[in-house]
């Protein structure tokens, strides 16, 4: 026979057990907003997926009694979430239009922005990975490899002490990657605004990990 004290037990284990059920999923997905194509904002979650295939697709979802719903990057404008901020953006690869996933990485007078592509051919010593400058005015232009030194020269023009920085003569592919880049695009942000830089000058730079 079964006592109250067996069903109070069985309710907490139930309780208890739809409580890390729930916990679980928020371990794997991520909450924000995604913008459609057209414009449409949709609060939801986003399937935690390794790195790499983060730029291939989105799976979202709006609620946790749904499917995901795949979205390419073609059919969205952006996913905005605590953690990252995923953008739509066209690139020309292969002199062919495409459109691509890129995650900012730094946030500051000018943004820093990654992607990653498999196996593609355009890019010089088989590199797949891809960086990008975001300005206030809302342009985002891709800062080639191949061009990449006088990219940064062009970007940094009216900042003596970033120019400083820039070594002319490493031009290796492999030097300037993420530590590097987001270490440039910081001390710029503390350049130009050198007050605020003193007051938060303990403070590590709002970077994001790709």
């Amino acid at each position: 026979m079964i006592t109250v004290k067996q069903i109070l037990l069985l309710i907490f284990i139930v309780i208890v057990g739809t409580h890390f059920s729930i916990h679980a999923k928020h371990r794997n997905e991520i909450r924000g907003v995604l913008i459609t194509a057209s414009y449409d904002t949709l609060e939801g979650f986003v399937k935690k997926v390794p790195e790499k295939r983060l730029f291939e697709n989105l799976k979202f979802r709006t609620s946790q009694d749904c499917d995901y719903v795949v979205y390419s990057p073609v059919e969205i404008e952006a996913f905005i979430a605590d953690e990252f901020s995923l953008f739509s953006h066209v690139i020309n690869l292969n002199n062919v239009n495409r459109y691509i996933f890129i995650k900012k990485i730094y946030e500051g007078n000018i943004d820093l922005y990654y992607s990653w592509l498999e196996n593609n051919s355009d890019l010089i010593c088989n590199s797949n990975e891809l960086y990008f400058a975001g300005f206030e005015d809302g342009r985002i232009i891709h800062m080639q490899k191949r061009y990449l030194i006088r990219t940064l020269m062009a970007i940094f023009k009216d900042s003596d002490c970033i120019l400083q920085e820039i070594e002319t003569d490493r031009f290796d592919y492999y030097y300037y990657k993420y530590n590097k880049l987001c270490h440039l695009f910081a001390t710029y942000n503390e350049c130009i605004n050198p007050t605020l830089a003193m007051k938060t000058k303990s403070k590590k730079a709002r970077a994001f990990n790709p």
